[in-house]
C-alpha cells in the first residue's frame, strides 16, 4: 500500500494571511506544516494496516514547493517531492501505484464567503475555474486528477469554509480536520496544537484503517474547462495557448476527455497569466 500526501499552505493551523509565509514569520507556519504532517505520520503509524504501507511520499504543494523542512519524520517509508515547475505541481508524482491520498492545509475556492486566503491556483490571475459550468477548488480538481489514477481522497485538513464545500461536492466523505474558523479572507479563529494533534492522530488512523470505504469521484467523459482571469491582459496572453478558445473578455474554454489534460492546462494557464497579472 501507498499513501501520498499533498501540503498547501493556507489551511496549516496559524496562518491567516500570505504575509504568515514571507520574511520572518514564515518559518512559524512552514514549521506548524512539518507538525501536522509528523501527526499523520503517527496516526499512520497506529493504523491496523500500518504493516502493509510501503511509501508515504509527502508532496510540499505550495508556491515553489519549498517550504517543508527538510527533516526526518522518523519513518523510513516517508518520501518528499520538492520543487518547482513541474507538470503536475500539486499531484506530482501521484499515479496508479497509489492507494489513498491526503490533502492537507488546503483551502476554499476562490470566491467563497468567508474563504481564509480563498484563490484556485493563483490568486494574482484566476478569477475563476468551472468544470461542466460547476466553480471547483484545489481539492475538487485534484480530487478528479487522483480520480483518474483510481485513488481516493481519504483525508483532507483546511478551514470550515472548505469543510463545507467537501460536504457539498464528495458522496463519500473523506476523514476532515478542521484547523480554523474562517472569518473572511484574512482573518480567522484559530485552534492551537493541544486541540488539533490528537485529531490529527486519530484521522490519519481512522483514514487508514477505513480504506476501504473511500472511493475515487465519477469522471464525465468530456470536460468543458473555463477560466475567467483577473484580466483582459491576462486572457490575451493566456489565449496564444493551443486548443484554448476565447469566448470573452476574460474567459477562455478547453475541451478535454482526459482530466490529466485538464489539469495541465489550468496550470499551463496560471503558470503564463501569473506573468501577466501586473501588466497594466
Amino acid at each position: 500500500m501507498k499513501v501520498f500526501i499533498s501540503v498547501d499552505m493556507e489551511g496549516i493551523h496559524g496562518a491567516v494571511s500570505w504575509s504568515d509565509m514571507e520574511g520572518n514569520g514564515h518559518q512559524t507556519v512552514y514549521e506548524n506544516a512539518w507538525k501536522e504532517l509528523s501527526w499523520i505520520v503517527e496516526g499512520i503509524n497506529r493504523s491496523k494496516y500500518n504493516d502493509e504501507i510501503r511509501e508515504i511520499c509527502i508532496c510540499d504543494s505550495h508556491a515553489r514547493g519549498e517550504g517543508i523542512p527538510f527533516r526526518s519524520f522518523g519513518d523510513s517509508r516517508v518520501t518528499l517531492i520538492r520543487g518547482y515547475p513541474r507538470p503536475f505541481y500539486m499531484l506530482e508524482g501521484l499515479d496508479e501505484s497509489f492507494d489513498l491520498l491526503m490533502l492537507v492545509g488546503y483551502h476554499a475556492k476562490i470566491g467563497a464567503l468567508h474563504g481564509l486566503m480563498d484563490h484556485s491556483y493563483s490568486s494574482s490571475c484566476i478569477y475563476c475555474v468551472r468544470l461542466n459550468g460547476q466553480e471547483m477548488s484545489e481539492a475538487d480538481i485534484n480530487g478528479m486528477l487522483a480520480s483518474h489514477y483510481g485513488v481516493p481522497i481519504c483525508f483532507v485538513s483546511g478551514d470550515d469554509i472548505l469543510r463545507k464545500e467537501i460536504e457539498e461536492h464528495f458522496s463519500i466523505l473523506p476523514i476532515f480536520v478542521c484547523t480554523k474558523q474562517s472569518l473572511g479572507r484574512f482573518a480567522a479563529k484559530m485552534y492551537f496544537e493541544e486541540n488539533l494533534k490528537p485529531e490529527f492522530v486519530e484521522g490519519a488512523m481512522q483514514a487508514i484503517d477505513r480504506k476501504d470505504v473511500f472511493k475515487p469521484l465519477n469522471l464525465a467523459p468530456v470536460y468543458d474547462l473555463e477560466i475567467d482571469f483577473a484580466s483582459t491582459a491576462i486572457a490575451d496572453a493566456v489565449s496564444v495557448i493551443p486548443g484554448l478558445e476565447r469566448m470573452e473578455g476574460r474567459r477562455v474554454l478547453y475541451r478535454s476527455t482526459e482530466m490529466k489534460s485538464i489539469y495541465r492546462m489550468i496550470h499551463a494557464s496560471a503558470m503564463l497569466g501569473g506573468k501577466f497579472a501586473a501588466f497594466t
